[in-house]
């Protein structure tokens, strides 16, 4: 078993953090196309634009979930050692979470837009759900770059000087 992830894995995470991205950047246009025609005012082509964008990418994130999951399955990756067990059921908690609310985000806004209106409710609380556990992720992150430097951000392909590689390779 690897101990990094294949390059395949690694694109997709980081694909999908680029995709978080517009998602927080069009995000604001959904409730401006939704809100325009009850005021009265018409919809601006922009936002109708980014209404789209939003549920593209939002589309693509669930497609990389999934084929992250694949990946996983198929390729599996050597486990991290924790220093006390509750810290590893932390981490497999969370990372449970975000590949959760990364496949039921999209398919509760798809819900949304064309089927029952009352899943944006769903929806807007599973993104408060994923912001929580994006700081979860990046905290960790953080504790394994400056606090244990034990080399697990190079599992996701960055590189950092003071941290120790991990061994083996990944298809």
């Amino acid at each position: 078993m690897a101990k990094i992830y294949s390059k395949s894995h690694q694109m997709l995470h980081w694909a999908t953090f680029g995709l978080f991205l517009v998602q927080l950047w069009t995000y604001p246009a959904i409730g401006r196309t939704h809100h325009a025609p009850h005021l009265g005012l018409p919809v601006d082509p922009l936002d109708m634009f980014l209404h789209y964008v939003h549920a593209v990418s939002g589309g693509l994130i669930l497609c990389f979930a999934l084929a992250r999951l694949w990946i996983r399955k198929r390729w599996p990756v050597a486990p991290v050692a924790f220093s006390h067990p509750l810290v590893g059921w932390l981490s497999r908690a969370a990372h449970f979470g975000l590949y959760a609310t990364l496949i039921l985000l999209p398919v509760t806004g798809f819900l949304k837009m064309y089927v029952v209106s009352y899943a944006g409710i769903v929806h807007i609380l599973l993104t408060r759900l994923l912001y929580a556990l994006l700081v979860m992720h990046v905290l960790g992150a953080f504790v394994h770059a400056v606090v244990w430097r034990d080399g697990l951000l190079a599992r996701m392909g960055i590189h950092l000087p003071f941290q120790r590689e991990p061994r083996g390779n990944a298809k």
